[in-house]
């Protein structure tokens, strides 16, 4: 069931809501101490220089016939001074406390809610992000956590504050006199419709412009990744003009909240000074009538202005909602999409299946179908078996469902219909880390990290010994390029593996994953931006993983690989040729070669095995 951004919110406060309710007792103390202010002048004006009978707790009524009574405080004007500094030590106090905690709870609280985001991330499938706007995600990832962040930290304490304000406020005037609490507090009600119709138009305003900025952001992002392409066809201007025009909507959006500021701040304005002046006139003619006193006066003048700031401030905190519940609720869309594992675990527990015996690497594909999309099929009906440290090389044009095929080793692409079952137990009842463990890919597009050449191919082992780092190395052909550096194993790849050439990137992919020592091998088109050469001594290495004693042996990896080079594949066991989706051949080189057919056909294009075209 999809999570609610308020749900999403409260989970995340776990372990601070103590904090919190902290911070709401300072701003509840605070408030308290900032009443105190008016009390004290008007007790001053009326009670200690005009004489008035003073209204005292009884507390405080003792305590002012211990000093002497108002006669000695008319002779010690200081204390009441000093009264008025108390007064707003107190407030100032609980003020900072209610600032830091409140900071802190929700600092805290984004990390939280960061973490849960990048875990969740993390977690999605692949066709998630094949839908999704990485300049989006980055957005959702940091400005919308941000304002998140932010309402956290001010704008909760100050609805709390304001609240608090208002309603001990208005208590306070009631209490003091009626007639004049009447005309005060007219103007409530009045600006609480106008923020509300502010806040409804703001939130509206406030999605666009959000997502106006995710739109810029991406745009950002994909020049940074693509800027040798840029270069490469001097599209430099084309490019500069493209961010330009979505930094004119970015602005343009932001300018129509500003401008809708601008209204609400003018019209609180007026709405405000109104009533301050219906209060200032009223409460003039109530002096003069001798019906209030000064004290009394001056003191409601003071409440009046405490009333109106939260009701002035309302507009400011609804819109601050309004962006925080946005972002939140973007935030909160990526959370509700299902991550792979989740789907996973309802499988396992449903089914308590289990590989649970040691791995021999034997696959079998029966009658496997993949859609990207209903109706139109990228692979239909493929079946064949892979024995145990077998090698298998798949061939076929573009488009052909190769590199599918090899994502669904790996549950990176699910399946249609059909099954795959390593050493006898269908995938999809296998752990999605357990079987990622067992089978290891390299991808036809390798991405390397901007770490450093070791880190690189630890990230899916963690630390290695030199033994098993220099056996990975050997096995990829990785150890020339690893010594034609000056730093070696520590020598930075640069973001994407930029400093790196396309073969020393597919090379040092292939170190990543043999390192693994996996159970299953899938290169798909690994070897594409190697040499002749190069690719020759790979495949020789990784022979010597194969051989009839290792089979024998239980210790060589099952191995398919995808490839368009026939020299790349001819050393296979056998040989998968793909069509439209469907396998149209299988067999050995000289089988393939007997017959005619797309292999056959690829052999005299690349010329009877004697020449294989230099990598693009």
């Amino acid at each position: 069931m999809p999570s609610r951004p308020l749900t999403v919110l409260w989970r995340a406060m776990s372990g601070v809501r103590s904090v919190f309710a902290l911070a709401f007792a300072c701003v509840i103390l605070a408030a308290l101490a900032s009443l105190v202010d008016p009390l004290v002048i008007r007790f001053t004006l009326d009670s200690v220089l005009a004489g008035k009978a003073p209204e005292l707790p009884a507390p405080f009524d003792s305590m002012l016939a211990s000093l002497g009574g108002t006669s000695y405080l008319a002779r010690n004007l200081w204390l009441c001074g000093l009264a008025l500094l108390g007064a707003s030590l107190v407030n100032a106090l609980f003020s900072f406390l209610r600032g830091n905690l409140s900071a802190v709870a929700a600092e805290r609280t984004a990390k939280n809610l960061r973490d849960r985001l990048a875990a969740h991330l993390d977690a999605l499938p692949a066709s998630y992000f094949g839908q999704a706007s990485a300049g989006d995600l980055v957005q959702r990832a940091t400005s919308d956590m941000d304002t998140v962040r932010r309402f956290l930290a001010t704008q909760v304490e100050e609805v709390g504050r304001a609240v608090a304000l208002l309603s001990l406020t208005v208590v306070m005037m009631a209490g003091i006199d009626g007639p004049m609490t009447l005309v005060s507090v007219p103007v409530i009600p009045a600006v609480f419709a106008f923020s509300y119709l502010f806040f409804r138009k703001i939130q509206k305003a406030f999605t666009i412009s959000d997502e106006a900025e995710a739109a810029l952001t991406q745009v950002l992002e994909e020049n940074l990744h693509g800027i040798r392409v840029v270069r490469a066809f001097a599209r430099e201007d084309f490019e500069i003009d493209r961010f330009d025009a979505r930094n004119r909507r970015f602005t343009g959006e932001t300018r129509k909240l500003i401008v809708l500021f601008g209204w609400y701040w003018g019209i609180s304005v007026l709405l405000c000074a109104a009533q301050e002046a219906a209060t200032i006139g009223f409460g003039a003619s109530r002096v003069a009538a001798g019906l209030l006193s000064a004290g009394t006066y001056l003191a409601f003048i003071a409440y009046v202005g405490r009333v109106l700031w939260p009701v002035r401030q309302l507009g400011r905190t609804l819109t601050e909602v309004g962006k925080a519940m946005v972002s939140l609720g973007r935030i909160t869309q990526v959370l509700n999409a299902p991550d792979e594992f989740s789907r996973d675990r309802v499988r396992l527990i449903n089914t308590g299946a289990r590989a649970g015996r040691e791995p021999r690497g034997r696959i079998e594909i029966d009658r496997l179908c993949v859609e990207y999309e209903p109706g139109k099929r990228v692979l239909a009906d493929v079946s064949f078996t892979v024995e145990p440290g077998e090698t298998v090389a798949i061939l076929g044009r573009t488009g052909s469902g190769k590199s599918t095929l090899a994502a669904t080793l790996v549950r990176l692409v699910e399946p249609s219909s059909g099954s795959i079952r390593l050493d006898g137990v269908d995938i999809a009842l296998i752990d999605r880390r357990e079987l990622r463990e067992l089978v290891g890919i390299v991808l036809q597009e390798p991405y390397l990290f901007s770490r450093s050449l070791r880190e690189n191919v630890e990230l899916g082992t963690g630390p290695l010994g030199e033994g098993e780092l220099e056996r990975a190395s050997q096995l990829s052909g990785l150890s020339p390029v690893v010594a034609s550096f000056e730093a070696g194993w520590a020598t930075a790849v640069g973001e994407e593996g930029v400093t790196l050439s396309g073969g020393q990137r597919q090379r040092l992919a292939l170190a990543r994953t043999l390192a693994k020592r996996p159970r299953v091998l899938v290169l798909d088109d690994t070897l594409s931006a190697l040499d002749t050469e190069t690719d020759a001594a790979v495949r020789r290495a990784l022979g010597g993983e194969t051989t009839a004693a290792a089979r024998a042996a239980g210790t060589a990896p099952t191995t398919i690989i995808v490839a368009h080079r026939i020299t790349t594949l001819m050393g296979a066991d056998r040989i998968i040729v793909l069509e439209e989706g469907r396998v149209a051949d299988i067999g050995t080189h000289a089988e393939l070669l007997s017959r005619p057919g797309l292999y056959s056909r690829v052999w005299e294009i690349q010329g009877a095995g004697g020449f294989a075209p230099a990598p693009a």
